[in-house]
């Protein structure tokens, strides 16, 4: 069974997806900050170091790295010819990133202690997280319709 879909409900499941994939991505972190706390006994101090940098790199990602992206593929689907199907959310090239992106967060998790402990994972988790969120915004912002200021 093929299912049809038009630009926009494309676009709004990306938004979705993106949104959806941080929130999981910043529970995981959470969940890495209980770890560093109870296996590793990071301080307190450590952690909220942590959590503030996750912010802030989130911030700064989700903003000025992701936010193109996300418009990237927007542009892409609203370029393809309707209907589109649920396979098109992304370009084929992403496909091969994701799986290798999993497979990072994975080697993160498992050599933690390399990278200073799952106080840093947690970090870069919910960094991403946040930044993949705030980006999300930009699959529902509404193009800027109105004429820039004449100059002639």
């Amino acid at each position: 069974m093929r299912v049809f879909l038009n630009k926009n409900s494309l676009t709004s499941i990306a938004g979705g997806l993106w949104c959806v994939i941080g929130l999981f991505l910043i529970f995981r972190g959470f969940g890495l900050y209980q770890l560093a706390g109870q296996e590793q006994h990071s301080t307190q101090i450590a952690v909220i170091l942590s959590v503030i940098s996750a912010v802030l790199i989130g911030l700064v990602k989700g903003r000025f790295v992701l936010s193109k992206t996300a418009r990237k593929n927007r542009d892409r689907i609203h370029g393809l010819e309707d209907p589109v199907r649920i396979h098109q959310i992304f370009a084929k090239p992403y496909y091969f990133l994701i799986p290798m992106m999993m497979g990072l967060g994975v080697l993160l998790r498992s050599y933690n202690e390399y990278l200073g402990g799952y106080v840093v994972v947690a970090a870069i988790y919910c960094g991403i997280g946040m930044a993949l969120i705030i980006s999300s915004r930009t699959y529902w912002a509404r193009e800027s319709t109105a004429p820039g200021p004449d100059n002639s």
